[in-house]
């Protein structure tokens, strides 16, 4: 279908809710369109250190700009750039939110470098897609996870499957070409292999939910969540198929049924793992969950995205919640560190201390 039968070219805007994530225009130089110029939160992943805006680029029109604005994410019209490192050594999620950015920096008339870029991470992306077998149209991540949750090396994500969707649903929106589309459908198919087979699928209440990080017992990352999603609606919407918009709205009656769980009265979850202490969001990512659910209610409108959107926002309002919020994360990481050095000792003591006295 031609990107015109989705309110024309990168000259039509599309008016989305603007929420916490908003970030303020840089000082000066930087990145245009008062795009932040840090590209990744802090240690606390604080939403005055680092904030990704709500897109203002989409509606319930169709696929057009992304969800979540990550022009901060592409740095430069220079592919691969430098702040990725070694490619082969880099987590999906970031080699198709680089792309993203630069699809949506060519939609704010960047200019064609952009969308030029957009297509190299494409290509990236098909050349390095699993090809037949159970793991058809995964991306695995090269290395081990060693953070808050831990996975061996070659782990998929369904967040990296739903952002690589989204590219290349957007990519052969732009050009026609099927071979995007065919790699798009092979992505979000992907996401219906269980996690206990190599996959991304876990379950929520009885229903199908995809794990940004596959872990046993699930983890359920709401944030990830959530962009998985988006990659079934950007390829059920862009590319027509029928089947894959049922598994989105699925996914959305998911979401809304359970959104109870990541409430906990005066902040968001991060995710719902059994850890050692609950793990509250960060600042950064409360802001994110209440971004996502307003881009939920444009696109596809519950009761529950709207409701839990304008709680979230209140709970950020208070500066008790945000205090009380922000102790909890520190004894969630004096718990749970995320490096994996200071996490050796931890774990090697909560293992002592469940040894039976002799």
């Amino acid at each position: 279908m031609p990107a015109t039968a989705y309110g024309g070219r990168h000259n039509i805007l599309m008016t989305a809710p603007q929420s916490r994530t908003d970030a303020p225009p840089t000082a000066e130089g930087g990145l245009s369109g008062g795009v932040p110029e840090r590209s990744y939160p802090g240690f606390f992943s604080s939403a005055k250190s680092f904030a990704l805006p709500a897109g203002t680029r989409f509606g319930p029109e169709g696929v057009r700009g992304y969800y979540i604005d990550l022009r901060v994410k592409a740095e430069a019209a220079v592919w691969p750039h430098a702040s990725l490192g070694r490619l082969e050594d880099r987590l999906w999620v970031r080699v198709h939110q680089w792309g993203l950015g630069a699809y949506e920096r060519y939609l704010a008339g960047e200019g064609e470098k952009w969308l030029r870029n957009a297509m190299e991470v494409g290509r990236y992306a098909l050349s390095q897609q699993v090809r037949g077998g159970p793991r058809d149209g995964l991306w695995l991540n090269r290395l081990p996870y060693t953070k808050t949750f831990q996975l061996p090396a070659g782990w998929p994500s369904a967040m990296a499957q739903g952002e690589g969707a989204s590219l290349l649903a957007r990519l052969h929106l732009e050009t026609g070409e099927e071979r995007w589309a065919d790699a798009a459908r092979r992505a979000v198919a992907a996401m219906r292999l269980p996690s206990a087979e190599g996959g991304v699928q876990a379950h929520l209440d009885g229903r199908a939910w995809p794990e940004e990080y596959p872990t046993d017992p699930p983890s359920y990352v709401l944030n990830g969540g959530i962009f998985a999603l988006w990659g079934l609606y950007d390829v059920g919407a862009a590319l027509g198929d029928d089947e894959i918009a049922r598994e989105f709205e699925l996914g959305a009656d998911t979401l809304a049924a359970n959104l109870h769980r990541w409430d906990t009265g005066y902040w968001s979850r991060y995710d719902l793992f059994p850890h050692p202490v609950m793990n509250v969001a960060s600042s950064f990512y409360h802001a994110l969950h209440t971004s996502q659910l307003e881009a939920m209610q444009v696109i596809a409108p519950r009761p529950e995205f709207d409701a839990a959107a304008k709680r979230f926002a209140r709970y950020a309002e208070r500066r008790v919640n945000t205090g009380r919020a922000f102790a909890r994360k520190v004894l969630f990481r004096l718990a749970v560190p995320r490096n994996e050095l200071a996490a050796r000792p931890i774990r090697a003591l909560r293992a002592r201390s469940r040894r039976p006295v002799t």
